[in-house]
């Protein structure tokens, strides 16, 4: 039997009230090379109510910068997962459409957090899309999965989605259970050969 005693110092400790001060919270955290932190999540603003929102913070917990996000319909955008590659942010969730009900939202920031561009998805039933996971490849594309309405046949799919490094889109991969229920991915991985796995739950027969 081995005992292994360990000391764990708190080195900073660091609390974000967004411009509503309402409720708010975090639901993803990431690092970059350098040992910046990033934390994203959903804030409540005045007028908009739930917006995403990204904080950078340097190695010391000292803020580097806010970003929000309010989308089209003026509505809840919740993010739900962030990634970082070679410096530059990436997030994405869920956020309100104007005519397009709930659509993934992805967006790519700068290691300033400036926007460089943002992609929407609206699914083919112009209904609740959510995106609940997100990664990167070697050359910069970016890959998001989740769950998205098919329709009343179908219900709710794994949707997964890669964009290039400009936000293009390159393609769209869904996958409907033997069960026609509802479906929805988790979580996403890119192998060293550009293969994509994403796993979830889905209804069987």
């Amino acid at each position: 039997t081995y005992t292994v005693n360990a000391q764990f110092i708190e080195q900073w400790s660091q609390s974000y009230n967004g411009t509503g001060n309402f409720n708010d919270a975090a639901t993803s955290v990431a690092i970059d090379d350098a040992k910046n932190v990033y934390v994203t999540g959903y804030s409540y603003g005045m007028g908009t109510l739930n917006d995403y929102s990204t904080v950078k913070y340097n190695t010391n917990g000292v803020q580097q910068w806010i970003t929000r996000y309010n989308g089209p319909g003026n509505d809840n955008d919740i993010v739900t997962a962030i990634t970082v590659y070679n410096n530059e942010i990436y997030v994405t969730g869920q956020s309100a459409g104007s005519g397009t009900a709930y659509d993934y939202a992805t967006i790519k920031y700068n290691s300033s957090g400036v926007q460089q561009w943002i992609a929407r998805y609206n699914g083919p039933s112009n209904s609740n899309d959510g995106a609940t996971a997100i990664t990167t490849d070697a050359l910069g594309n970016v890959y998001v999965t989740g769950q998205s309405y098919g329709g009343t046949s179908t219900s709710y799919d794994f949707a997964t989605i890669k964009y290039n490094s400009s936000g293009i889109q390159q393609w769209e991969a869904r996958y409907n259970g033997t069960g026609n229920g509802n479906d929805g991915s988790n979580a996403v991985t890119v192998d060293q050969y550009f293969n994509v796995y994403v796993t979830g739950y889905s209804v069987g027969a």
